[in-house]
């Protein structure tokens, strides 16, 4: 079916409705349709009033008038058009026109906006003259009445007008800092200057609507629609019974003797809290501008001016301000931080300041409640404890993105890549993966084994996949370097559900770093610390995430450790390179966290880290911790052998503090405990308390005075026979234990 040939039959007009006897201008009566095929378009053809064919002149040619229904309009161009320079004229219906031929009496008279409304209520018996637009009721000089509309009114004595607008009439759409009321003043200013062209003729103007609730938006959608009592329908448009009460599908209200301002109220134009209540279900909880004004309901549930919502971008926290701030990274990603901000500065700011600074939300301290699924995430907490109550300001950002399901396949390549990798059983790491995504999704709080991803190749994939975790839970995430993680203020990432170090070589022969990387990884709280405010717990769900070109030496773990997964990463073969996959797994994300949503865990629940040691042991774990014990061994067994050189002495004594000293001078790595344990395990006890000499490798000689508990070493344990008899044994003097 043609265009012209669906919308008809949609419609009920047949070829006898379509067609009708008309006069040219000539006075000879034509076989005329008013809608005809103009290639894939429809041409919508005019009469006038009295049947005779409309007309336009282009310079020396008098032409016949139609309006062009296009049925694929470009974007950005109109469905209609018209030929150029001219205006805009009522379409005449056959009910219209043979009552207007014949004088005969219409009490009611409606007018619709759309030739093809207009034609669907003519198949209904109601007379109905159709105009273009919602303001093209105006006649050629823009300040009256169209004559057509007028000689009908007048030729066929008619005492009731009916304006009939679309069901959208009376809605809106929110959008964040614009303007409400634009589209809903444009259909004021048509209906009340409709009312003042009125006037004069001496009629009943009423005006009707398709209901705003209705999913049908105009009448001959309405009528057509098949699911609708059509008997209902034209009973309540022609009862003309002014209100909104009992009413299914056609609201109408009585225009003449209303002030301007009782019109505006229909369209909740006469005041802000008629406009609220008329589109609650869309601004509740929404700040929005009404006529230029920003406005938003307050804990009272008073409607109030704001400042442009800027007050929302402020919050107090116990006695300190605060401003959320909009930061852009070089690679245009935003992310939301709060900053501490200077009450001065505000009442510099605003106009008005103390009533600004009253409006911004008030919370008595910061709490961190990881909660992805924003039905059920609170960003301000009440608490309550022993009739206690407090307000609390949630510091865990919500992840905006909505699963939707949907093609992952670049993700799936990307997890697949990385995660292929055996464990020591020999098991694919790829379902542990999925498993330790969907925990990080569904359950923040869940705490989780650290993962480190190395490789000594280049483009693995491994700063790819924290992008790709970083696109998905953004500000929830921070990429540090080993610096970072390192300093005492860890402000910036703090309480974070993801803390990712990225080329790592993490300095864990430092204990304070150790120690936070095993406090990450699995303490319930953290200390919060940042410059000028004093240190505070906050609660602790983070999950570290370590990447490194480094394959040996990156970190050091202890044999007994159970906290790490170590996988080895593959390059991404030059032939699967994607430089633009990033951007692509970024439009996935929302099919991936359906996936996740509804995706049964593979692995049952088994330790503090939910996994069982065995499904994330691997053979790069294995590795390092090999590496791990036995170059500890090593350096405590080098630092004892050059004392012997230093000192020259057969025998020495050390105490466990200078051992380790020593170690991590020049070795870096050192752990008390695990020197303390080798020790004893090679049979080494600490006799009474002594002095002691020793040296440093830069030859400086130390006298410990503090009298340490020491372990005694014996020259044959820890050299050869021609190292001993090469020893100045003689000369003891600087070496006087007992001095």
């Amino acid at each position: 079916m043609t265009y012209l040939e669906e919308r008809l039959k949609a419609l009920n007009i047949d070829d006898g409705k379509n067609s009708f006897k008309a006069f040219n201008l000539d006075g000879h009566p034509i076989d005329f349709r008013f809608f005809t095929e103009k290639g894939e378009d429809i041409s919508i053809n005019y009469l006038t009033p009295d049947g005779v064919v409309e007309f336009y002149e282009e310079g020396r040619r008098t032409l016949d008038f139609s309006r062009i229904r296009i049925k694929s309009p470009a974007e950005g161009q109109g469905k209609y058009k018209q030929p150029p320079h001219t205006e805009t004229i009522p379409f005449s219906t056959p009910l219209i026109i043979n009552a207007f031929k014949h004088k005969e009496k219409l009490k009611t008279l409606y007018i619709i906006e759309g030739e093809f409304k207009a034609f669907a209520l003519n198949n209904f018996d109601i007379p109905t003259m159709g105009i273009g637009g919602i303001h093209n009721f105006k006649g050629p000089s823009k300040d009256k009445l169209h004559p057509y509309i007028e000689n009908v009114i007048k030729t066929c004595k008619v005492e009731n007008v009916v304006l009939i607008f679309d069901a959208d009439c009376l809605k809106i759409e929110w959008k964040e800092n614009q303007e409400l009321t634009t589209r809903l003043n444009t259909f004021y200013k048509a209906l009340n200057n409709f009312n003042e062209y009125l006037k004069p003729l001496n009629v009943n103007l009423y005006f009707s609507h398709i209901v705003k609730e209705s999913e049908y938006k105009g009448m001959d959608d309405l009528l057509y629609s098949g699911h609708c009592d059509q008997e209902l329908v034209i009973n309540e448009l022609t009862s003309l019974i002014s209100g909104v009460n009992e009413r299914k599908y056609i609201l109408t209200y009585l225009i003449t003797g209303t002030s301007a301002f009782q019109i505006q109220r229909i369209f909740g134009l006469d005041s802000v809290t008629t406009f609220f209540e008329n589109n609650k279900d869309i601004l509740e909880n929404k700040e929005f501008i009404y006529k230029g004004d920003p406005y938003y309901k307050d804990a009272n549930g008073k409607l109030t001016v704001s400042w442009r919502g800027e007050q929302r971008n402020y919050i107090r926290v116990g006695t300190e301000y605060f401003k959320k701030v909009v930061d852009k990274s070089p690679n245009g990603q935003t992310e939301i931080n709060i900053v501490k901000w200077n009450i001065g500065t505000i009442k510099a700011d605003y106009y008005k300041s103390r009533e600004f600074i009253q409006r911004i939300t008030k919370c008595d301290n910061f709490t961190n409640i990881p909660d992805n699924n924003p039905d059920t995430y609170k960003l301000i907490v009440e608490s309550e404890k022993d009739g206690i109550k407090s307000v609390l300001y949630n510091r865990y950002c919500p992840v905006s993105h909505v699963p939707v399901q949907g093609s992952w396949h670049s993700i799936n390549k990307l997890l697949h890549h990385l995660f292929d990798y055996k464990n020591s059983a020999g098991d694919s790491l790829y379902e542990f993966a999925l498993d330790y995504l969907q925990i990080l999704y569904l359950y923040p709080v869940q705490k989780l084994p650290i993962l480190c991803l190395i490789s000594k190749e280049r483009g693995t994939g491994k700063t790819t996949f924290l992008n790709l975790l970083r696109a998905i839970f953004v500000e929830n995430m921070r990429i540090l370097d080993s610096e970072r993680i390192s300093s005492k203020f860890n402000g910036a990432w703090a309480g974070k559900l993801i803390v990712a170090v990225d080329e790592s070589l993490i300095d864990t022969d430092k204990p304070t770093v150790t120690n936070r990387i095993k406090m990450i990884a699995t303490n319930p709280t953290i200390p919060l610390e940042e410059k000028g405010s004093e240190a505070r717990e906050v609660p602790n769900f983070s999950k570290l995430i370590m990447c490194s070109n480094d394959e040996s030496n990156f970190i050091k773990i202890d044999i007994e450790e159970n906290r790490y997964c170590i996988i080895k990463v593959p390059a991404i073969p030059q032939s699967e390179n994607n430089p633009h996959m990033l951007e692509i797994m970024k439009e996935e994300i929302p099919a991936f966290l359906f996936f996740l949503k509804n995706r049964t865990l593979y692995y049952q629940e088994r330790s503090r880290l939910w996994f069982a040691e065995d499904v994330y042991n691997t053979p790069a774990l294995e590795k390092i911790k090999e590496r791990t014990e036995n170059g500890l061994i090593k350096n405590i067994k080098d630092v004892i052998r050059q004392q012997f050189f230093y000192q020259q002495r057969g025998t020495i004594r050390l105490s466990l503090k200078v051992i380790y000293n020593l170690v991590h001078e020049q070795y870096r790595f050192a752990d008390k405990i695990k020197i303390a344990e080798y020790l004893r395990d090679q049979g080494y006890n600490t006799s009474n308390a002594t002095n002691f000499y020793y040296l440093t490798s830069m030859g400086n000689a130390f006298f410990q005075k503090d009298k340490d508990r020491c372990y005694t070493f014996f020259a044959e344990k820890f050299l050869t026979k021609e190292e001993i008899d090469g020893l100045d044994k003689e000369d003891k003097s600087i070496y006087d234990y007992d001095e």
